[in-house]
């Protein structure tokens, strides 16, 4: 071969090595950023974790605080209705007791003047 030819080719095999160099470089350099993108990604993905974590056990905390609210409410209001049914209750007895007095004060005194109206009977 032609000693320029050689020269020529030479010169233009190391322009396009020198392009693929360059692109080569960008290439790495764009690698670089993903992984870096990829290792922030993961950073915050493991935070998040963490903070669903944190966030989870937090909830079960509250969830347990209020599971045991409501459970002293319904005592609460189960050891209220117990006493107003007792409370009731009494009261009920003591008007059916009243109500029973006076019905029985009344049948005494009816049969009394009955007894009355029968012995004073003229015959």
């Amino acid at each position: 071969m032609d000693r320029d030819l050689v020269q020529y080719l030479d010169e233009r095999f190391n322009r396009v090595d020198s392009r693929f160099d360059r692109v080569e470089q960008r290439l790495d350099a764009h690698d670089e950023r993903f992984n870096s993108i990829d290792q922030r990604f993961q950073e915050v993905n493991n935070r998040i974790d963490a903070r669903f974590g944190e966030i989870k056990r937090h909830t079960g905390v509250l969830v347990e605080g209020l599971r045991h609210e409501v459970h002293l409410v319904a005592e609460a209001l189960t050891m209220h209705i117990q006493v107003q049914h007792v409370q009731e209750r009494e009261y009920f007895d003591r008007k059916f007791e009243d109500t029973h007095a006076l019905t029985r004060s009344s049948y005494d005194h009816l049969h009394q003047r009955v007894k009355n109206f029968e012995r004073n009977r003229p015959t």
